[in-house]
Parts: structure tokens; C-alpha cells; sequence
């Protein structure tokens, strides 16, 4: 328990920052734009080609890892379709928050969670298993984006295809992937460089999170807020306790899995729904409540399931 609220805590912490930072007008009003922007087009590519670049497989079970993360994120992506199709007065905007709330993962509280449960080598199991789901995520996200937001709302390919080839997220997971499969090691100043960006991109982004919390908006969205919920601490873990079994995973590769399908939504669906026209209130809500209600689910999820 105590591992869990000592990797959660700093995460709902800086959201409380950026929440009384809006209130109490210290920065501009201005600024959050401008920041959401720099942690949209730099910093978060920064963290993923830093952490996806280098990583070598060597003999661990990255077959059954690569099936179970893959499988459960194509299944939680259907889940949220099927339950969009069946609720078509929902607006678009707030249907890519429920697909981002449903979807992504916080790869942050992940990995520091994995190496407090499960030591050094959790962490790199851990980190291979989100590298993985990483390029999927995004390609998803941006698809739903691109199809039901905006002016070009509806299946056209040429700006499916125009958007995905653009997305910074994308072209940073593309570029550490095709770096770690190459067989090449970054530069260390490069490399450095990176980490240093990657770094900011984090707290920058849950400050930004907060900053668009406004009083009202959980019971506002209490639809998606559920759904998303039941998706990401429902049934996310049950599909990710099933195919672990199904593909003979075990010990701290099985555990490592568990928890990136246990842990609360990312900061970056915050930023990637504000650049690409999603509802951004939804979203920061989804994220402050799955967040804080992950306090509970967690230790609850770990202890039935592992």
C-alpha cells in the first residue's frame, strides 16, 4: 500500500498545484496554452524516444508481454466503440475523452510502481511492456480523434492518414523504436538531452491538468467518468489477469503487466485533447477522478489479482 500512495500522491499533487495556480491568477492566463503546446510538440517526445530508445529484449518473455498488452488495449479500445455505438447522442469531443479515459495508461505511476513491487527487473519488464503499447495507444487515439472531431469529422482517410503522420507523440515512439531496433545507442549528450526534456513533460502536464479543472465538471461528466472508470479499473485488469494466464506468464513479468492495466489514465490525453479539438473538461476530469480513485483500486486490484 504504502509504495502505491507514495507513487500516487506526487501525481495528484501537481494537479492541486496547477488547480491553485488558475485560481490564484499567479501566472497568466495566457501561459497554459503555451505550456500545454511546448509539452505537446517537445517534451513528451522527448520522454518517449528516451525511454523507448536502447531498450534490448535479450531472453525475456517479450512474446507473451507483446500478446498480452496488445490484446488488452484492442479489447478496451472495442469496449469503448461498442459502448460509443450504442450511445450516439454523445458528442464526439467527449467520446475521444472516454476512448483516451478507457485506453491510455499512466506510464509514470507504472513504472515507479513497478520497480517499488517488483525491484530492477520488474521496472524493465514493465518498460518493455509499455514500449510496446505505446505506438498502439497513439495510433488509436488520433484515429478516434481524427475521425469524430472537427470539421472533418467521419471516415476520411486522407486526413486519418495526414494526422497520424503528423502526431509528435507517434513520430517520437516511431523514432525510439526504430533507434532500440537498429542495434544503436544514442550519443550520451543526445541522450541526456532527452531525459532532461522528458523529465519536465510530466509535471508540466498534470499542472496543466489541473490548471483546467473547473468546480462542477465530475458531476457534469458523471457518464463517461463511469464508463471509463469501470473500463480502466474493472475491465482492463480482469483481460490482463486472463492473458497472462493464457500465455504462461509468471512471477515479476505477470505482475509488471497486471500493473500497467491497473494504474489511472495519462496526463497526456489532457494535452492531446486540447491540441486536436477534443473536450478538454471531460478529460481533465477523467484523469482528476480515475487519479484519485485509483488510491483504492489499486492495492485492491494487485492484492486479488497477482
Amino acid at each position: 500500500m504504502i509504495p502505491i500512495v507514495n507513487a500516487l500522491t506526487p501525481v495528484l499533487s501537481l494537479i492541486l498545484v496547477g488547480f491553485l495556480i488558475r485560481r490564484s491568477e499567479f501566472l497568466s492566463p495566457s501561459f497554459w496554452p503555451c505550456a500545454e503546446r511546448l509539452t505537446y510538440f517537445l517534451l513528451m517526445p522527448a520522454a518517449l524516444i528516451h525511454s523507448l530508445a536502447g531498450k534490448k529484449i535479450g531472453s525475456l518473455p517479450w512474446f507473451g508481454i507483446l500478446l498480452t498488452v496488445e490484446g488488452v488495449v484492442a479489447a478496451s479500445a472495442l469496449l469503448v466503440i461498442l459502448w460509443g455505438a450504442a450511445n450516439r447522442r454523445m458528442g464526439g469531443g467527449v467520446f475521444t475523452s472516454l476512448f483516451q479515459g478507457g485506453v491510455r495508461f499512466n506510464t509514470f505511476v507504472a513504472l515507479a510502481l513497478a520497480e517499488s513491487l517488483f525491484g530492477r527487473d520488474g521496472l524493465f519488464l514493465a518498460a518493455l511492456g509499455a514500449g510496446f503499447m505505446i505506438v498502439l495507444i497513439n495510433v488509436l487515439c488520433v484515429s478516434a480523434f481524427s475521425l469524430t472531431v472537427g470539421n472533418g469529422a467521419g471516415l476520411d482517410l486522407k486526413r486519418l492518414g495526414v494526422d497520424l503522420v503528423r502526431n509528435p507523440l507517434i513520430i517520437g515512439c516511431l523514432l525510439g523504436i526504430g533507434v532500440s531496433a537498429s542495434g544503436w545507442q544514442l550519443p550520451a549528450a543526445v541522450d541526456g538531452t532527452l531525459a532532461l526534456a522528458g523529465k519536465a513533460a510530466f509535471p508540466v502536464g498534470l499542472m496543466a491538468v489541473g490548471a483546467a479543472y473547473r468546480a462542477g465538471n465530475l458531476a457534469r461528466h458523471w457518464q463517461p467518468l463511469l464508463v471509463s472508470c469501470s473500463i480502466q479499473f474493472l475491465c482492463k485488469p480482469v483481460l490482463a489477469w486472463w492473458l497472462t494466464a493464457a500465455t504462461g506468464l509468471t512471477g515479476a513479468a505477470a505482475g509488471a503487466v497486471l500493473l500497467l492495466f491497473s494504474v489511472p489514465t495519462s496526463p497526456a490525453s489532457y494535452i492531446l485533447s486540447r491540441q486536436m479539438g477534443g473536450d478538454h473538461d471531460s478529460m481533465a476530469s477523467i484523469i482528476t477522478a480515475q487519479t484519485c480513485l485509483s488510491f483504492v483500486t489499486l492495492p485492491v486490484t494487485m492484492w486479488v489479482l497477482l
